[in-house]
């Protein structure tokens, strides 16, 4: 069974929770990303996310330029463990309806997820399957998929 270590990003945008605000929405601007895992000393210690930035931030008129990133971050986490099966994933994503998920290894944050990257995978795979599917049945009635490639072999 297929575990979430097969689609989460481990090349993790971070930021420290004493950052400025500002500096942190630059960077995930520069990244093109949605949100930041807010860690320290190796531990996670929040999510700092474009929703974070709207409500806590712009909609409280925060100055970013003054305001520590956590501050504002989303402290109560919900997690999911690298090892954790791809159905678990939904899930989660189902019940807490938020749009990434930390991923963690006995604790210590690995990764991150976000429902877009979930979703494509998912499509990827679907799209697949599709593909396998109408060919297995192409050949179990006699029809050359790739006919159309090299002519018609001779007939």
């Amino acid at each position: 069974m297929a575990s979430i270590q097969v689609l989460m990003v481990t090349d993790m945008v971070t930021a420290q929770p004493d950052e400025m605000v500002a500096e942190v929405a630059a960077r995930m601007s520069r990244n093109r990303i949605g949100a930041v895992l807010v860690v320290e000393g190796g531990r996670l210690r929040g999510l700092f996310s474009e929703r974070d930035l709207m409500t806590r931030v712009v909609g409280e008129q925060r100055d970013p330029q003054t305001t520590r990133v956590g501050q504002v971050a989303t402290a109560t986490l919900v997690t999911i463990d690298v090892n954790a099966p791809l159905k678990s994933v939904l899930q989660v994503f189902r019940e807490n309806k938020f749009r990434h998920l930390p991923v963690v290894d006995d604790g210590k944050p690995v990764g991150i997820l976000s429902t877009r990257d979930f979703l494509e995978y998912l499509v990827e795979g679907f799209e697949r399957f599709i593909d396998e599917s109408k060919y297995k049945r192409d050949l179990a009635e006699g029809v050359d998929p790739y006919d159309h490639i090299g002519g018609s072999y001779g007939r």
